[in-house]
């Protein structure tokens, strides 16, 4: 009976233990499955999250790129206008140059006036001579040819020239002083 009991015993322990495993059994399979559903949870929880976060970072380099634009356009503008402002300013003092060049009191011709003047507006000095020194000739050459057209002594030349009554009457009063000093005894006769 000894054996019988041992082996009763043991028959009892050996199902006590399988029972013991299949409750284990079980309730191990049920706490996986638990742990799949919420780890299937989690991943989709995880799929969700990343969903929103890739929307809002379209949304804010979308909001980012339009900011920029907007300052790139801006910034666009403003040179678009300090490059009209500075055209603006030499114009106007290429015209307030060239005007006074051209004023009655230096009487340059408007073609050289113009070029000095924006050589002078460029600051470039060089240009500014060849221009005064091209006036400077041109003057000179129509002085010199209007003296030989109406057949008058150039200034600073020869004093023996013959001056008609008629033409002495017409002088103004600066040619009259210079013919009285270059002519006296031509000028006691006129006077007369």
């Amino acid at each position: 009976m000894d054996n019988e009991s041992t082996n009763t015993n043991e028959n009892q322990n050996q199902e006590t233990q399988n029972t013991e495993q299949t409750v284990d059994t079980k309730s191990l399979e049920a706490r996986i499955k638990a742990l799949e559903a919420e780890n299937g949870k989690l991943k989709q929880a995880t799929t969700n999250a990343s969903a929103d976060a890739s929307e809002w970072k379209k949304k804010y380099q979308s909001k980012l790129s339009e900011d920029e634009k907007a300052k790139e356009e801006q910034e666009n503008a403003t040179a678009a206008m300090q490059k009209e402002l500075e055209t603006l300013r030499n114009e106007r003092n290429i015209a307030h140059y060239t005007s006074a060049l051209v004023a009655n009191d230096i009487g340059m011709d408007a073609e050289t006036a113009k070029a000095v003047a924006e050589a002078l507006n460029t600051g470039n000095i060089d240009e500014v001579f060849n221009g005064i020194r091209r006036f400077i000739n041109a003057h000179d050459k129509a002085l010199r040819e209007d003296a030989l057209r109406n057949n008058k002594t150039l200034p600073g030349g020869s004093s023996t020239k013959t001056v008609t009554q008629a033409e002495f009457d017409n002088m103004g009063y600066m040619e009259m002083l210079a013919f009285k000093r270059d002519n006296p005894e031509q000028y006691a006769e006129f006077t007369k």
